[in-house]
């Protein structure tokens, strides 16, 4: 069988498929990746209760073991960084497939448990796989799956081999007709099997391979060939206590003997079976912090002729430690090296908007109108429109450019302060001096502007300590990235120079900006929301009345001073024109009745300051 192993597109994939080769750019690595993948996290969101695999047999989610960040008790050595999960939750999945698309990944493998089995969960493992499938079709992700056979008996007058005839033909029934089921450059379908564990014996595999209906390629444990026969295309490598070497071993000895060879690279390996009470722990391989990962994908690209596909191991087995999503401990860390070793176009960059996608879908929960314009932002990302997505989540949060925060430092626990031309820290917050806001200015990047003066924070003299002066709204110096650490706590990236982040590391007593390691707490910051607004405009809202609200006709904007200025924005952030009529100084009305039903945003200046009111509108 040839080693060139491409995508099998049905028509109506084509042009995605031909706009995802283009927008990835030349890949260092040219086989097709997959990313093995486990649909078994349940929540109380969609079930009555926290899943075994966050649990195992004696931790409980609901038990919060950090109150500061909300981290919850799991079964894990790490954590999610979006926390626990379930894997039926449509915006889990299009947050995971779409970091996976950034990633340079092709598809996902499954870990599937078929539709029929002795375990007890079986129907809701079902359930989670087939959400996931129907978002990859969605999102432009190809799919299969690796099969388990550890699930059979002789229940309902089967034999152990029925089981598996039976998952094999829902496979045929359900899976092979969708455009996005992987196959290979002949057509046929491919899938695997996680050993065979239970199932042995060339006869026993001949029989369950006549379910699929057609000739396909399938893949067990390359060690476990001889237990399936003559039904074997080949095999596929695992993470094992050896580590580098067993993959070496299997490169160099096994994969170019076998018509279809699938290598692997996984970040490192770390058990919590013991702790979590499921028995004695595996085995210990350390992530290093990434650099176990670079070497199993150097060694991947190193023998990427002797393989036809990469499986990496895995997303999201957080019980071993195996985790490729982006966690509190790691950050987006193995997906970066991984589009570098991979040569995407991509950094981290995307992969903190397609984060900040979720964070929205979640903060806005309840609010259909944003909800459609991030499904917008989603389609925009499917088809690599970067640009045009982050304009959106842009919009959206430019209307609450209102709120007011305190930004604390993780390593210290100081709060920054304008103190003339410069910006210091302390530990407690005793003035008006330590409110910001958080301020878009485009593209996914903020402006830091202390609320009180109305000056920004900017580096523009290179002076090594951050400025907070008026500076054009133009000037790089004054714009930021921020990046998630964990949820909670964010890092300042200057977008005028590389590698320059807000820092107070040599504890100077006023913050710096320097080129240091970003992952350390001196330069991690979390934003905590002011609840109160500041001393000097507490009247502004308190005396700024919008009547009726909902509203079908006139609107009135009452204050008891002067209105200077009143602007009207859709939900997407896009002004409008409306006819005001002024009855007063502080008084003004206009009519919604030529207004859309939904939400729209007022802003109003008076002379105290400019605040921000959501209006609904319902004819």
């Amino acid at each position: 069988m040839s080693k060139v192993f491409l995508k099998y597109c049905s028509i109506l994939f084509i042009v995605g498929c031909i706009h995802t080769a283009f927008s990835q750019g030349t890949e260092t690595f040219d086989k097709l990746v997959y990313m093995h993948y486990m649909p078994w996290f349940d929540s109380p969101d969609y079930n009555t209760n926290w899943g075994i695999h966050w649990t195992m047999a004696n931790k409980d989610p609901n038990v919060i073991v950090d109150n500061i960040i909300d981290k919850r008790e799991i079964a894990s050595h790490y954590y999610p960084l979006i926390g626990p999960y379930d894997s039926q939750d449509p915006n889990v999945i299009e947050y995971h497939l779409l970091l996976m698309k950034y990633s340079g990944i092709d598809g996902v493998l499954i870990n599937w448990y078929g539709e029929v089995g002795t375990n007890g969960d079986i129907n809701l493992l079902l359930e989670n796989s087939n959400a996931i499938v129907t978002e990859s079709g969605a999102l432009g992700m190809d799919f299969s799956v690796i099969m388990e056979d550890r699930f059979v008996g002789t229940e309902n007058n089967l034999n152990p081999v029925d089981y598996v005839y039976i998952n094999i033909e829902y496979l045929k029934n359900n899976y092979f007709s969708k455009g996005n089921f992987i196959r290979t450059d002949s057509g046929k379908p491919l899938f695997g099997v996680f050993g065979p564990i239970e199932v042995f014996g060339e006869s026993n595999w001949n029989y369950a391979l006549t379910a699929a209906g057609e000739d396909v390629v399938f893949l067990p444990l390359y060690w476990s060939i001889n237990s399936v026969g003559n039904g074997a295309s080949g095999g596929y490598d695992w993470v094992l206590e050896n580590g580098l070497s067993a993959n070496q071993s299997f490169y160099q000895s096994t994969a170019s003997s076998l018509n279809f060879a699938m290598g692997c690279a996984y970040p490192g390996f770390k058990d919590f079976y013991e702790e979590g009470g499921w028995g004695n722990n595996l085995f210990y391989l350390d992530h290093n912090n990434g650099t176990l990962l670079n070497q199993t994908l150097d060694l991947a690209i190193q023998n990427k002729n002797s393989i036809d596909a990469l499986q990496l191991v895995t997303w999201n087995d957080f019980g071993e430690g195996t985790m490729y999503e982006p966690t509190y401990e790691f950050g987006f860390k193995m997906l970066t090296n991984l589009q570098t070793k991979l040569g995407v176009n991509y950094t981290e960059y995307e992969l903190q908007q397609i984060y900040r996608l979720f964070q929205l879908r979640k903060i806005h929960s309840n609010v259909p109108d944003i909800q459609n314009i991030l499904n917008e932002s989603r389609d925009h990302l499917i088809n690599y429109q970067v640009s045009d997505a982050v304009t959106l989540m842009d919009n959206i949060e430019s209307l609450e450019d209102q709120k007011l925060y305190y930004i604390k430092n993780r390593f210290n626990n100081n709060y920054l302060y304008q103190d003339g031309s410069v910006v210091k820290y302390s530990s407690e917050t005793s003035n008006d001096n330590f409110k910001w806001k958080l301020i878009i200015a485009g593209n996914g990047y903020y402006y830091l502007e202390n609320a009180f003066s109305g000056d920004k924070i900017h580096m523009e003299n290179q002076t090594g300590s951050l400025e907070c002066t008026p500076i054009a709204l133009d000037s790089p110096s004054s714009i930021w990235e921020k990046r998630t650490v964990n949820g909670t706590h964010n890092k300042f990236l200057n977008t005028s120079t590389s590698n320059q982040y807000m820092n107070i590391e040599n504890n100077l007593g006023y913050a710096e900006h320097s080129s240091i390691n970003a992952s350390w707490e001196s330069a991690q910051w979390e934003l905590k929301e002011v609840p109160n607004i500041l001393d000097l405009n507490k009247t502004t809202f308190k005396n700024v009345l919008l009547f009726p609200n909902p509203t079908n006709d006139l609107v009135t904007i009452q204050s008891f001073n002067h209105i200077s200025n009143l602007t009207v924005y859709d939900i997407i952030g896009k002004r409008l024109n409306v006819d005001i009529v002024t009855t007063s100084s502080s008084k003004l009305q206009f009519s919604v009745k030529n207004l859309n039903s939904g939400i729209y945003y007022i802003k109003i200046k008076n002379n105290l300051g400019t605040i921000t009111k959501k209006l609904i509108v319902k004819h």
